[in-house]
């Protein structure tokens, strides 16, 4: 028979060290001179910096 899965089992399955983060930001492209949106998933980790986290993301941006 299986094993029921109570409340405290799906918690503790769920946890974490780290936060997700959608950032968007525009970027105006070299060919077309237009303003395109750019979309990421940033994963945070619980004991970094939020905002040091997505200006790096920002800056990396070519990778």
């Amino acid at each position: 028979m299986a094993k029921k899965q109570t409340f405290g089992d799906k918690q503790k399955k769920g946890s974490s060290d780290f936060k997700m983060a959608k950032l968007v930001y525009s970027v105006k492209s070299e060919k077309t001179n237009a303003w395109k949106f750019v979309e990421k998933n940033v994963r945070i980790p619980s004991d970094e910096n939020d905002v040091e986290v997505l200006k790096k993301a920002m800056t990396d941006r070519g990778k």
